[in-house]
């Protein structure tokens, strides 16, 4: 006869549950850290790397506040150390989840992570080549025509990590459609049939997360989105078929 009663039992293990998910979340952020300190300890050649996209569109950033420099640097650190820990935090996450699924589901969740950790460093990617150089082409070109342009650099710093960050984000798309297909919350005949209203979205997800109120910014993520949606669709019909 258990020690417990029911309602008891049910608290405890609501209890271990939390203190695994804080586990957790405190190794993430300790790796975190340690990557952002290492990253402001290299923080000159990676403000070199975030300054590359705008050369050529700007004669040179500039500061107003005394604290502008070093809160830039930090923010970047931050942002490198974000990156760099990414694959450990998806692991972590795992780690958690991982005893609520069956033996057999877990071997092919295994794949789905492996997705989502170079899907991300794709976004990011994706957001340094081509979204940074053609948000700040486009919208320099036009604020020329109107003023003559003196950057910050803590409103370039803060744009740059937005940017990046949000590249990352949209592309782990595929990778949430086809786990949503594995636990059979979506269908592939559903999400064909839902296609307007999801390109719909899929635009006003871009307004929203871009961080400049610009079409043009806009569009560049939802291009990519649009085609990651399809994507996601023949992933998620592989799915059902092999099923």
């Amino acid at each position: 006869m258990s020690a417990f009663y029911p309602e008891e039992s049910k608290k405890l293990d609501i209890l271990s549950h939390l203190e695994e998910l804080r586990r957790r979340i405190l190794f993430s952020l300790g790796f975190i850290v340690i990557c952002s300190v290492l990253s402001f300890a290299n923080g000159e050649a990676i403000m070199r790397m975030a300054k590359a996209p705008i050369r050529g569109f700007s004669g040179g950033l500039i500061f107003i506040g005394p604290t502008e420099g070093f809160v830039s640097y930090l923010k970047l650190s931050l942002l490198a150390g974000f990156i760099a820990a990414f694959p450990f935090v998806v692991l972590q996450i795992w780690f958690f989840l991982a005893p609520a699924f069956k033996k057999a589901v877990r071997s092919r969740i295994r794949w789905w992570l492996l997705a989502a950790i170079l899907l991300f460093f794709a976004g990011e990617f994706f957001s340094y080549t081509l979204a940074l150089p053609a948000a700040l082409k486009f919208l320099l070109s036009f604020g020329e025509r109107i003023a003559e342009p003196s950057i910050t650099i803590g409103k370039y710093v803060s744009f740059f990590c937005a940017l990046m960050l949000v590249g990352g984000v949209v592309f782990e798309l595929p990778v949430v459609m086809g786990l949503f297909a594995e636990t059979g919350l979506v269908r592939s005949k559903t999400l064909r049939e839902k296609r307007p209203y999801a390109y719909l979205g899929i635009l006003a997800f871009a307004a929203i997360i871009t961080p400049t109120q610009d079409i043009m910014n806009m569009l560049i993520f939802s291009f990519p989105m649009f085609l990651l949606f399809e994507a996601g669709l023949i992933i998620t019909s592989f799915i059902e078929r092999n099923k």
